[in-house]
């Protein structure tokens, strides 16, 4: 049997950092435990990565990418700009996929004592606020939003509606949304008797549409 590649070996070793975090939480993760559901050593896992924190600073940058591929190819698609964006939110949210906001919330942990894992998840961030930025300003162009906050910004300005301060109101408006859809999701995990996937879906729909008026 030939040898893996190491890209393909460093894939494979990610994909079991985040299904560990996932099984047992990031507090007990061990590199032999993610070495053991590989069948390999823990020395191979640490020649691939240096540090168990660069590898899991690096697991979870690879888990958000998968994320945010999904995320691209629904922003992309043919739809108006106003599903795409619902089809985009509906993804972030912690109900109607397999992602887990377990981990999400750990490495959020996490992110407050680790400089690597804090910098993943502010470019992680930025990446999600880009995609709904962008939908949110060709919601505008296509008149498919009325977002009268930012009209009421460019209509005072002297020198008149400019691109700049419609996209810097939409990138406002996406980290709005973000924040709100991070807080729903610690809701549903802690507290699930009292926000559900269904109502959380409601009040989120009901969010973004004050948003977009």
């Amino acid at each position: 049997m030939p040898r893996k590649s190491a890209s393909v070996r460093r894939e494979e070793i990610l994909a079991a950092t985040v299904e560990e975090i996932e099984s047992t939480g990031l507090r007990t993760l061990r590199v032999a435990d993610v070495a053991q559901r590989l069948g390999l050593s823990p020395s191979l896992v640490i020649y691939h990565f240096v540090t168990k924190e660069a590898l899991v600073a690096a697991a979870f940058a690879h888990a958000g990418e998968n994320d945010l591929y999904r995320a691209r190819r629904l922003a992309a698609t043919r739809k108006p700009a106003a599903q795409r964006l619902r089809d985009v939110v509906q993804w972030y949210m912690p109900s109607g996929s397999t992602r887990s906001w377990k981990i999400w919330i750990d490495g959020w942990s996490a992110g407050l004592f680790d400089d690597g894992v804090k910098s993943t998840f502010s470019s992680l961030d930025r990446e999600w606020k880009t995609i709904l930025s962008e939908l949110i300003v060709a919601g505008l162009e296509a008149k498919e939003f009325r977002f009268s906050h930012a009209r009421e910004a460019t209509e005072a300005s002297a020198n008149g509606p400019t691109g700049a301060t419609v996209s810097e109101m939409a990138d406002d408006c996406a980290t709005r949304i973000l924040a709100y859809l991070d807080g729903l999701a610690v809701q549903l995990i802690f507290n699930p008797e009292s926000v559900t996937p269904a109502t959380l879906a409601n009040w989120v729909d009901a969010f973004v549409a004050r948003e977009l008026d």
